[in-house]
Formats: C-alpha cells, structure tokens, sequence
C-alpha cells in the first residue's frame, strides 16, 4: 500500500498551523470540535473540522494591539480553498492546503 504524505519544512509546517487554528477556533467559538478528518493527496492536504455550531466563522478586525484574531485570516491565507458547511449538527469547515508531496511504502 503506497501513502502520500507532505514533504518536511514549510509545507508541513503549514499544515500543522492550519490544523492547529482550525482546532482553537472550534474550541474558543464553538464548544470543540466534534470530528476531524485529514487526507493527503498529490500536491494538497485536506483539512476537515466539525463543531456543533451553526454559526460561521466571522474574521475580526486586525490588530496587533490586541491578542488573537489572526487565525481565521491566517488559514484563508495559507489555504488553496476554504469551505464552510452548515449542517442540522453544526458546521464542517474544509481546508485544501497545497504542498509538495512525495508518496512513500508504509512499513
């Protein structure tokens, strides 16, 4: 079985970022997250976080005086498609992050 993954450095490091504002947001704004799915595929990682809130993410006004707010900017910025679906449960926002990947033999 062959398993794409993302390539050490940035791209990594991207994903990881995009991973981790996903996660606080649902926590700071939505009582946490209910799922979580993340795919790699060639030359993209797919992000996926389910909350139980209907509302949409809203981004705030920046400014560096202030703690936070950065995140929901920082992820439309880093990513190549951002969805947000709302469903009865809640909402699942979708994340495509391109990067480099190499395809690897597990074991």
């Amino acid at each position: 079985m062959l398993a794409t993954v993302p390539e050490a450095g940035s791209a990594l490091d991207t994903v990881v970022l995009v991973v981790s504002e996903l996660f606080t947001n649902a926590v700071q704004h939505a009582g946490g997250a209910t799922g979580f799915r993340l795919e790699a595929g060639l030359g993209a990682v797919t992000v996926e976080v389910q909350d139980a809130s209907t509302a949409r993410p809203q981004p705030r006004p920046l400014d560096a005086s202030e703690p936070g707010g950065f995140g929901w900017h920082l992820v439309q910025n880093l990513a190549e498609e951002v969805q947000v679906n709302v469903h009865a449960a809640g909402k699942t926002i979708k994340v495509i992050v391109p990067c480099t990947t190499s395809v690897t033999s597990p074991g």
